[in-house]
Order: C-alpha cells, then sequence, then structure tokens
C-alpha cells in the first residue's frame, strides 16, 4: 500500500469511527426520543367534565401520530372500534450549556365531546408503534365527592429520592381525580435531563391522572419560561395575553381552581410591570364571575414565607386585599422548602380567614421558622397532601413521605355561606 492510499484509508476510517461516535453518542442519550411515543400526560382542560388535553413526544422520524380513545371496556380492546384524530408535528429543540442538545416532535390534542364522570381508554401513536392503553376518567356531577393531590417543590433527586413520595400519594389517594404541582419541577429550567427524570417518575400516573402545574423561579431562566413548558404541558390559555398556560382557572365541579403565576418577571419584583398588574385585573375579573362553592388558588411564591430570612410582601399588596374581597378559600404555596399552614392577612380590620399553605415534596429541604402566622410548621420533611371536596365541606390532609398524618383540618360551609375551620390536628 502506497503513502496516498494509507492516508485516504486512515481518513476514511477516522470518519467511519467519528460518525459511529455522533451516532452512539445520540442514541446512547437516555432523554432521546424514539419512535415509540413518550412523556404522554394528561392535563384538565377549562372544561374537565367534556375534555381532556393529552400531549406527548416522539423522535422527528415521526412526522404525524394519532390519538385513539374509547368508552373503557370490561373485555378485550377493539382498537377498530375506537374514535382516532390524526395530530401534527411540532419540531421542538432543546439545548443546555455543553449537554447535547435533544429535538424532537411534540403533539397536543384535546379530547372533546367526551361524557361527564366516565372512565375512557386512549393510546398514542402511528403505525405499528403505540402507546399502551391508558385509562382515565372525566370530571362528575356538581355534588360528587372527589379528592385531588398537592406537592410543593420536587425540584431534585427526581429519579431517586422524589419518586417514593409521589407513589406514597398515589398509594394513600388511589381515586385522586387529578394532581397539583406547586412550582419548581425540576431545578434547572430548559435542562432536558431533568424533565426526563421527572416525567420517567410520573411514568403511567401521568398518563392516567389530570395533571395541573404552576411554574416555579426554577422553571424560568431568567424572566423566560422554560420552552419545555408550553411544548409538553396542554393546559388552559385563559389567563392574561403572555402567560397562558402559566396564568389560568379551571372550573372543576364545586370548585373554582386558579393558576397564579408568581414567578414571572423575576418573581413580580417589579409592582408596576405588566405580569403583576395584568394578573391583579385578570384576578379580580375571574373572582368576579365565579359561581363555584370553593375557590383554591395556587402559586408559587408563599404569600406568607415559613423561613425567618424570607418574605413576599409586594404578593400581599396586590392580591391579598382581592383574594379576601371574594372570600377565597385555600392558597397553596412551595419555594420556602419546609410546612407552614396559617390563617392570615395585613388587613387588621377583619377576622383572617384564608388559609395559607407552603409545602415541599422533594428531597431538598429546610428548617421550618418561628413565624407566628402558622398555626401548624415542620422542617426537613418531605410531604404531600390530600385535598377532598364534598358539597358543603372541604377536608385537607398533609402526610409525610411514609405517609404518617401530619397536619389536618376542615372547612365546613354553612347555608348562610360563612365558614367554619375545624383543626383536626
Amino acid at each position: 500500500m502506497n503513502g496516498l492510499s494509507k492516508i485516504l484509508t486512515l481518513r476514511v476510517n477516522g470518519l467511519i469511527l467519528a460518525t459511529f461516535l455522533i451516532l452512539y453518542q445520540g442514541y446512547a442519550q437516555i432523554n432521546n426520543a424514539t419512535q415509540l411515543p413518550d412523556r404522554i400526560i394528561l392535563n384538565l382542560t377549562t372544561e374537565p367534565t367534556t375534555s381532556v388535553g393529552i400531549t406527548w413526544r416522539t423522535d422527528t422520524i415521526v412526522h404525524g401520530s394519532f390519538c385513539e380513545w374509547q368508552l373503557s371496556t370490561d373485555t378485550k380492546i377493539k382498537p377498530e372500534e375506537s374514535s382516532s384524530a390524526k395530530v401534527a408535528a411540532k419540531t421542538v429543540s432543546y439545548s443546555f450549556k455543553d449537554e447535547p442538545k435533544v429535538v424532537a416532535n411534540q403533539f397536543s390534542y384535546i379530547l372533546n365531546g367526551l361524557k361527564p364522570g366516565t372512565k375512557y381508554i386512549y393510546r398514542v401513536g402511528a403505525a405499528s408503534i403505540w402507546s399502551e392503553w391508558f385509562e382515565f376518567k372525566t370530571a362528575g356531577l356538581s355534588n360528587e365527592p372527589y379528592s385531588f393531590l398537592y406537592f410543593g417543590d420536587p425540584q431534585i433527586g427526581l429519579k431517586s429520592e422524589w419518586p417514593r413520595v409521589l407513589r406514597k400519594s398515589y398509594q394513600q389517594c388511589p381515586d385522586c381525580r387529578f394532581m397539583l404541582y406547586a412550582g419548581d419541577l425540576i431545578n434547572r429550567a430548559g435542562r432536558d435531563i431533568e424533565w426526563d427524570e421527572w416525567f420517567k417518575t410520573g411514568s403511567w400516573l401521568c398518563a392516567t391522572v389530570p395533571q395541573i402545574m404552576t411554574p416555579g423561579n426554577h422553571d424560568y431562566s431568567g424572566k423566560q419560561l422554560d420552552p419545555h413548558w408550553n411544548n409538553q404541558f396542554t393546559q388552559p390559555t385563559n389567563g392574561p395575553k403572555g402567560l397562558e398556560g402559566s396564568c389560568f382557572f379551571i372550573d372543576y365541579p364545586n370548585l373554582r381552581l386558579i393558576s397564579i403565576d408568581s414567578a414571572a418577571d423575576s418573581e413580580l419584583a417589579n409592582e408596576k410591570g405588566y405580569p403583576l398588574e395584568a394578573q391583579k385585573g385578570w384576578l379580580d375579573s375571574v373572582l368576579a364571575t365565579n359561581h363555584a362553592k370553593w375557590v383554591v388558588v395556587t402559586t408559587h411564591l408563599p404569600f406568607y414565607s415559613t423561613k425567618d430570612t424570607r418574605d413576599n410582601p409586594h404578593l400581599r399588596r396586590n392580591f391579598q386585599p382581592i383574594l379576601e374581597k371574594y372570600h377565597v378559600d385555600l392558597v397553596l404555596t412551595g419555594h420556602d422548602h419546609s410546612y407552614g399552614r396559617g390563617r392570615a392577612s395585613d388587613n387588621p380590620l377583619i377576622k383572617p380567614s384564608i388559609v395559607y399553605v407552603v409545602s415541599v415534596s422533594g428531597p431538598k429541604l429546610y428548617p421550618s421558622g418561628t413565624k407566628t402566622w402558622m398555626e401548624r410548621s415542620g422542617g426537613n420533611l418531605q410531604l404531600f397532601q390530600v385535598i377532598s371536596i364534598q358539597d358543603n365541606s372541604l377536608s385537607y390532609k398533609s402526610y409525610t413521605a411514609n405517609g404518617t398524618l401530619f397536619d389536618a383540618f376542615r372547612i365546613n360551609r354553612k347555608k348562610n355561606g360563612k365558614k367554619k375551620f375545624v383543626p383536626l390536628f
């Protein structure tokens, strides 16, 4: 072999090796999409009795994917009896520092025309590559009792330490109608590998129990919401312009559930900024038109912090008068990585009635402070909460990661509309 041949051979071999390494790196990357649909998730819509949002992803080879659904059956599933819709792909690309870029096709579809209080099954995919069949139940009639789960920040330990909390919560409340997250779902906004861990922990639960999430400061990078957020969640878009999918409301039977995006605009620090001003006006209008018996607000930043060194008076200045004007019942938050629950108000002329809660579900834990607003507090505890609504009664129970009851109360609404708070712990 002459010198030229040797050089050409070395270059070809080098090219083959480089190509192999690139392909190997891509396919070995555990958070890459494939032709098999993954990250399948249900979200509540503005009409949870008759519709549900479904989101999933595949690799970019799959340009069109299908959603098939039918009534749940007691026997073998017959796919040919399903309704079917073809869903167009949205190609997305995520980069985080020096980690490999992730490119995928994202799909989002809203199932409409469903029957209230009814079990359905569905699957997503195309040709011979389908997900398994998942079952879910639509919201029922207005007087039907139900429960939902509430989690403070998962944030870290998504693969190692947070899963047991999620699993224990489902064991405690297997008939939960939805799961609510008060922000900081992951630790570093835009990092796809963390979302991969979050979805793998949720697995089939995300695809069978509708999820609701309000963003936290770790779901933002500067003033930009993580691009994953509205690509991989199909949440209501009835909030102020520019805050669709992060500020919204949902009418579940007997309940108006409201998400305020307190992580926007650097945690709403600019009290003259659009995100705060727009949400104030929007919140007032949403509460003014409410006809539900119960009102629950979720947001990431606590109105009252558990930590002695933290406080968010700008939230109270701008939003608390509106909440009190319309007699909101419960505010569910995160951020402080410890637990606090109490009734409080900055208005000395009224008797506090709104119950404020701060909680944490992930393993990033802090001690609880000594602030006087807290009627129950605790630090260095991973927790989840079960909230149940039955006509004129709202029940709240907080559990530790191993299922020990840590806090509980009930709110009873009398015929004249007045409320009675009943501590149970």
